[in-house]
């Protein structure tokens, strides 16, 4: 256990005076409630940026900061312009493979889902080998590198999802079951990225990507988001792509291999590369738009360490008009995320009604673009405002579940830090157990805007009630949480209803973690990062 717990016991178990009582008694559902409704009404168009959305939604975010009484983030203003560009790229219906046993066409979208990262407008692969990469992975703490004595320069390679602990069970191959960033599909285009690779190709699997093909075979000849940068220009991995497993099965017994073979060779450590004797052939076209979205920030200037900062966030962007289900086609986004905002905006009442200032700062932060890969969170981070000096901790929230009050406080990817312990210690005040991720294996952890404050070593926490809803049970809210991913999340249904949904759960929350953000004001160390964590070397 960490030297400083139980000092850290001391400093959430002793008696809480009447300011900090009375700034939890002020979080409540009423306000909740209000912000939740306006946030997620049809008037908001499902918030898309680049869009009436948008413009709509950041006012209502800027009024309610001033309304706050919180300070402007960025040089007298709430708003921070975040540089974007949306690139379509337009892929014929069939790709083309050359086989030792003849040629290859497989189904854009049905089979194989592509695009290209860059600006360039017209991209041409001609005869451009294939490599199976194994796990596309260099992860020296875990002395593995699929990468060893291969010169990626001008090929494609192809990978496998997740990482060797999944396919194995294995807990000491990385982190057993529970996924790491090597295993996210977005560290793979990275890694390809930096080794100089042509193009990745990533194996679609259900249970070892988290989703169906569905969510990942979608991105051709669609719009996507990307926060424009030098690197768009530069980047030497034209294409990414996602190939099914049975496409990639038809592909390697093409080419005299057994994918299901070459995947058992690639879980051993010292695995080799091995070349598919394949080629691909391609000519594409991207279509681009440049504009700019908008991060909203306000914050509470400290008493004694102004410009050391404990951050929250919640983004408020959602996914705009879509497909029509039940003839509804917006995507309102109500516990994703604009549950998020309130119970943001609630703490951020807390601050205030405290009667005085926190002795660090406290700054309140609502990204854009975290449904299209998290860049308004990348893109502060990055360009933090001129009066963050330091960091200390970020705590993001995302989806809720309308579900009344949790017994359990579930940490999405424990282990990162040692705000894991004080989460402990804080959770006891409210009579609740800390859990860890259910489901590691799917990385949620690395699909929110905590991720980009944990690639820069900030300690960062996404905990909520999740899995025991207190009068309901285990059993019963397990029902209810898969009928919500399977009816609710990203979809049109995604409304908010006071006469039907109970706030209960999000006030706790938010209080908990006013709670141990307000103690982390004043406590006179930094949280640190764990050394099992594949961020920690980023750390301070």
């Amino acid at each position: 256990m960490n030297r400083a717990i139980p000092f850290l016991a001391l400093l959430f178990f002793s008696c809480q005076d009447g300011n900090i009582k009375r700034a939890i008694n002020s979080i409540t559902s009423q306000e909740m409630n209000q912000d939740i409704m306006a946030l997620s009404s049809d008037s908001l168009l499902g918030r898309a940026p680049f869009t009436v959305g948008e413009e709509r939604t950041v006012a209502y975010l800027q009024k309610r900061m001033a309304e706050l009484k919180l300070t402007p983030a960025f040089e007298g203003s709430y708003i921070q312009s975040v540089p974007m560009v949306s690139i379509t790229t337009m892929v014929p219906n069939t790709v083309d493979f050359t086989t030792p046993k003849g040629a290859l066409k497989l189904k854009t979208d049905e089979e194989i889902c592509l695009w290209s990262p860059t600006i360039k407008p017209n991209i041409k692969i001609s005869s451009a080998d294939l490599v199976f990469a194994g796990f596309g992975i260099d992860a020296p703490e875990y002395e593995w590198n699929d990468f060893a004595g291969l010169n990626v320069s001008g090929k494609i390679i192809v990978v496998l999802v997740n990482d060797p602990g999944f396919y194995t069970h294995d807990s000491l191959l990385f982190t057993g079951n529970a996924m790491t960033y090597y295993g996210r599909w977005r560290y793979k285009f990275e890694e390809a990225e930096r080794k100089g690779a042509l193009g990745c190709l990533i194996v679609h699997e259900d249970a070892a990507a988290g989703y169906p093909w569905a969510v990942a075979g979608s991105k051709s000849n669609t719009p996507i988001l990307y926060m424009d940068s030098p690197e768009l220009n530069n980047s030497r991995c034209v294409l990414n792509g996602w190939i099914t497993l049975d496409a990639v099965r038809k592909l390697m017994g093409k080419c005299g291999y057994s994918y299901d073979s070459l995947k058992q060779l690639a879980v051993n450590r010292g695995f080799k590369p091995v070349g598919l004797k394949a080629c691909l052939s391609l000519t594409m076209e991207n279509r681009q738009t440049k504009s700019a979205s908008k991060n909203v920030a306000g914050y509470i200037a400290g008493s004694k360490n102004p410009d050391e900062f404990i951050v929250y966030t919640a983004h408020w962007d959602h996914l705009g008009i879509g497909k029509a289900v039940d003839g509804d086609s917006i995507y309102n986004g109500a516990s994703d995320n604009a549950a998020g905002i309130a119970w943001m905006l609630s703490i951020a009442k807390a601050f205030q009604n405290s009667g005085e200032r926190p002795e660090r700062s406290v700054l309140f932060l609502s990204p854009t673009a975290e449904e299209s890969g998290l860049f308004g969170s990348t893109y502060f981070v990055q360009h933090p405002p001129q009066e963050v000096g330091r960091m200390v901790a970020c705590f993001n929230y995302d989806v809720a579940l309308f579900l009344g009050k949790f017994s359990d406080v579930t940490i999405t990817g424990p282990g990162h830090s040692n705000l894991d312990s004080l989460l402990r210690l804080a959770a006891k005040s409210q009579n609740r157990y800390v859990i860890s991720d259910p489901n590691p294996e799917i990385g949620m952890i690395y699909r929110s805007d905590q991720l980009p404050f944990l690639k820069a070593g900030i300690p960062s926490m996404f905990a909520k009630g999740c899995i025991h809803q207190t009068e309901l049970g285990k059993e019963k809210t397990q029902e209810l949480i898969n009928k919500y991913w399977l009816n609710t999340y990203h979809k049109p249904s995604d409304e908010f209803d006071p006469t039907r949904d109970n706030l209960d759960g999000l006030v706790e929350d938010a209080r908990l973690f006013y709670d141990m953000g307000n103690r982390l004001t004043s406590w006179n160390q930094y949280p640190k990062m764990s050394r099992t964590s594949e961020f920690y070397n980023r750390s301070r």
